[in-house]
């Protein structure tokens, strides 16, 4: 009986202990699947932070490095029918190379992943354009990406590196591929959708700005046209009224003399009381102020309708620094008390050219010339003909543009003024006009000793095509 007893309870205790024992291994491999688990997720985590798809690769690389040895991987995508692409290597050398699906790689590209002993006494025709002749074993696992099947090929040094299980793991690392793949998709997807929504807000207030713009400009035509009459009628009044002014005066002196003598002490008297000998000098210095006030409005009128015209938008012959005048005369207000404006101007041929478009240019250049001094400054315009080539130069002594931003200055919606004072599309806008015309545009500038922006602009005897 006691034999019994004892006897069952060494089976009892060997039941426990196996039950132990299974547990024992239950928890290693629970907390082997929670250590492969957290190396995924911090896979998929930093794959997700990349920002090009080279970078994806590598990352999933790295991720397969902490859970699967290996000298050398390859993930290679479909390319023409039958053939497969290199697209990323672990070692990120590019690899321009595709090869002909064989049967050991259609049979993983439709089935399960395979774990190959040596490689090297299957010798398929791939496998020395692909790694080095000293590896001997293979894992090649296919997962999904964009509809495509794709290939991850694993090559180690040692023969029987990989084994059953690990063609296993490898299946569950593939599935994180193809999930870590697809999110960075959708967030490619979201960040190209978002640079293409603040694109377009760009665009759309860059059109409103122009549809601005010319409106302001048709506005300013028409009102130049309504001044221009006034101011004609003023200057033809004036012009009258001086003349008048003069015959009183002569009225008065002759009127003085042919009075009777016993009549010229009255006619004194009078004129002391209400003395008018300041006719003569008087009037016609404020006659002639007035009138040259009023030939100056008259010319900012002409200049503004000529600067406004909607018809001048067709190639012309004619000289592409005709517009300067113009310019200066619109800016006259901001410049007369901010600088000193030097021109010289050499003989041009004539060039066809879009003159309400240079003389945006020119303004663009002149204005960023004034705001770019800080007191008193000095502008330097230039042109002169070289080569069958016209350049125009726009240098100022202002505070010059630093060589880490020199690059920068042209592209659209860049500004280095503050908020609200620039919209940065200026010098975008005038290297456009000036690329429309064929030409160039450079600047050489330096901190704190001014800039200078060349012109280069071809002689063209016929409009561009």
């Amino acid at each position: 009986m006691i034999n019994s007893e004892h006897q069952q309870l060494i089976e009892d205790n060997e039941r426990l202990l196996e039950k132990v024992a299974r547990l024992e291994r239950a928890v290693e491999v629970s907390h082997a699947q929670q250590a492969e688990s957290l190396v995924l997720l911090e896979g998929m985590s930093a794959s997700l932070q990349a920002s090009t798809v080279e970078q994806i690769y590598q990352s999933v690389f790295s991720t397969l490095k902490k859970q699967t040895p290996f000298d050398t991987a390859l993930l290679l995508t479909p390319a023409m029918p039958g053939t497969l692409n290199v697209a990323a290597t672990s070692n990120n050398v590019a690899m321009q190379q595709n090869i002909i699906v064989d049967p050991l790689l259609k049979s993983v590209l439709t089935g399960p992943a395979k774990a190959i002993i040596d490689i090297q006494l299957l010798n398929p025709d791939w496998l020395p354009t692909l790694t080095a002749p000293h590896h001997h074993s293979a894992l090649i696992a296919s997962f999904s990406y964009k509809s495509s099947v794709c290939l991850l090929m694993l090559f180690d040094i040692n023969k029987g590196a990989y084994l059953r299980k690990d063609a296993q793991a490898i299946n569950r690392i593939t599935g994180l591929i193809e999930q870590t793949l697809d999110q960075v998709e959708k967030r490619f997807i979201e960040l190209e959708a978002q640079q293409l929504r603040v694109e377009s807000e760009r665009v759309q207030g860059n059109l409103l700005r122009q549809e601005k713009m010319a409106s302001l400009g048709q506005l300013a035509a028409g009102i130049a046209h309504e001044i221009n009459n006034p101011i004609s009628f003023i200057g033809s009044n004036l012009q009258l009224m001086q003349t008048q002014v003069k015959n009183l005066y002569l009225f008065h002196q002759n009127l003085n003399k042919q009075l009777a003598p016993s009549n010229q002490r009255l006619f004194t008297l009078m004129a002391e009381t209400y003395p008018c000998d300041f006719l003569e000098s008087d009037f016609n210095e404020l006659f002639n102020d007035c009138r040259e006030g009023v030939e100056r409005v008259s010319h900012i009128v002409k200049s503004l309708k000529t600067y406004c015209q909607a018809n001048d938008s067709n190639w012309q012959l004619n000289n592409v620094c005709e517009g300067f005048s113009l310019t200066l005369k619109m800016l006259e207000n901001q410049l007369k008390y901010n600088c000193v404006i030097s021109e010289y101007h050499a003989d041009i041929p004539d060039s066809y050219c879009i003159n309400s478009e240079l003389n945006q240019v020119y303004l663009n250049l002149l204005l960023n010339a004034v705001q770019s001094m800080h007191g008193h400054g000095k502008i330097i315009i230039r042109s002169y003909a070289k080569n069958n080539t016209i350049f125009i130069e726009v240098q100022d002594n202002g505070m010059g543009i630093a060589p880490s931003k020199i690059n920068q200055i042209f592209d659209p919606f860049y500004t280095t003024k503050e908020v609200g004072q620039g919209t940065g599309l200026g010098l975008s806008i005038s290297h456009a006009i000036v690329k429309k015309h064929q030409g160039e545009i450079h600047v050489n500038s330096k901190v704190n000793q001014g800039s200078k922006f060349t012109i280069a602009l071809p002689v063209l005897s016929l409009p561009p095509t």
